[in-house]
């Protein structure tokens, strides 16, 4: 497990981590995008910054023609509703290629870990739907583009837990109710207890979002 794995926990958006996205990227991309209310965003915004201003002194003291001429990039931004209006939250974005490259030139697939609050796997019956609370585990990776001179960092996802679950699109429970009878067995927790511990994500030095 990386040492710089980070969690941050609230409401989810558009989440597409059971399937990934192949609208932009025939490889197909994995993303959730989180929302939080600002004041509660502020020490995860800080700390991204921070890192990228870290990132682009760095860049200007390696190579002293950038200097004054770097722009920078952040993955988060103030959310707005369909009518154009702020709605008090930060948005912050996170992204995993389905398809990595190892430094050998091979390709390898990947994808994110997702459990409910107890650990247990889910396969993607249960739609995770705007509005459910959820942790992310995350890695933030910091970036130099030479052609655009742009630094920033990226928010690589990792895994997500679902703490309240809003179904997407309703789900079974618009369909039936509950009923005596078989009850689905919990299948193995695989490695989700190397990303979140019992309901709670595993803490960093730096500490939770």
């Amino acid at each position: 497990m990386s040492k710089n794995l980070k969690t941050v926990t609230g409401s989810a958006m558009w989440v597409k981590v059971f399937d990934p996205d192949t609208k932009f990227n025939p490889d197909g991309v994995y993303s959730v995008d989180l929302l939080k209310p600002e004041l509660e965003a502020t020490k995860l915004s800080d700390y991204l910054e921070g890192l990228v201003n870290e990132r682009l002194e760095e860049e200007m003291k390696s190579n002293p023609k950038y200097q004054g001429k770097l722009s920078t990039h952040l993955p988060f931004e103030e959310d707005y509703d369909q009518e154009g209006n702020p709605t008090g939250n930060i948005k912050f974005k996170f992204k995993l290629d389905a398809v990595g490259k190892r430094r050998d030139g091979n390709t390898y697939t990947q994808k994110p870990v997702v459990v409910d609050s107890k650990l247990t796997p889910m396969n993607g019956e249960k739609m995770i739907g705007n509005g459910s609370t959820i942790n992310v585990s995350f890695e933030p990776r910091t970036y130099f583009i030479p052609a655009t001179k742009m630094v920033g960092v990226k928010l690589h996802l990792v895994g997500v837990q679902v703490l309240e679950l809003v179904e997407y699109g309703g789900g079974a429970s618009s369909m039936f109710n509950v009923e005596d009878g078989y009850v689905e067995e919990a299948v193995a927790k695989d490695d989700a207890s190397e990303v979140f511990d019992d309901g709670n994500a595993v803490a960093s030095d730096e500490g939770d979002f």
